[in-house]
């Protein structure tokens, strides 16, 4: 694309300058974590105001491309991770893909009688009393995510703290302890925003744009195993979708 604001375009300068730079971004000549150049750098590079400058910047941070540390300048923003759809993979395997060392903080895990809603998605009567595991997910010791996962486990069937530190990944201790195989999942995307507790324990804004992925796990024999729910950070998670005809 052009690397020149056209003056005489229809086109906002803001938003001709958040392009050009996004498109630096994209391209890989600004690496992530990288400062890039000044207010004043760029409002004389491209030829326009400083508002511009600074409304081509915000717009970006918005966006997720780029954020700010005071006292230090804008930085870009770590690459978001890519999860594609059609493929049933755990977060863990999802982020070691990507070269990306995945962790784990464990907020909780205990047995609770879960939202109606849920039981009925995963089949069970009323009352049931499930496993609930409550995590934090980390990328490269950075949060990315929060998961609550409902389980169903036969009676003679455990999984603690241990196992999950153990194994590193949820779909690894059913497979390798329990042989309880993940097969297939329904799973839906909405947008939400992150309340005054999900921004604390993200790192992120009140009100920040989150990802929220619902995902009903079924097991070898077409039984729900899992209902996950999983807020990812926005600025920080995208999923791809490859589509035929």
């Amino acid at each position: 694309m052009s690397r020149f604001i056209n003056h005489n375009n229809a086109i906002p300068k803001y938003f001709q300058l958040a392009s050009i730079l996004k498109s630096q971004i994209d391209e890989g000549e600004w690496k992530p974590r990288q400062l890039i150049p000044s207010e004043r750098q760029l409002e004389l590079q491209y030829k326009v105001s400083r508002p511009t400058v600074r409304q081509a910047i915000e717009y970006l941070e918005k966006q997720g491309y780029l954020y700010r540390e005071h006292g230090r300048g804008t930085f870009v923003s770590p690459q978001k991770l890519q999860k594609k759809m059609l493929e049933l993979t755990s977060f863990s395997e999802d982020l070691l893909r990507k070269g990306i060392q995945p962790n784990q903080i464990i907020r909780s895990i205990c047995h609770v009688v879960p939202p109606e809603k849920i039981l009925k998605r995963l089949e069970l009567p009323p009352e049931s009393r499930i496993l609930r595991i409550e995590r934090i997910r980390l990328g490269n010791d950075v949060s990315i995510g929060l998961q609550t996962s409902y389980v169903v486990l036969g009676d003679d069937q455990q999984i603690d703290e241990d196992d999950l530190t153990h194994y590193g990944s949820l779909y690894r201790v059913l497979e390798e302890k329990l042989n309880i195989i993940p097969t297939e999942a329904d799973e839906t995307l909405e947008v939400t925003l992150a309340t005054p507790e999900e921004a604390t324990l993200l790192q992120v804004k009140a009100g920040a744009p989150l990802l929220l992925n619902k995902r009903l796990t079924y097991d070898q024999n077409r039984k729900p195993v899992e209902f996950v729910k999983i807020l990812y950070r926005g600025d920080r998670y995208q999923y791809v979708i490859r589509l035929t005809r």
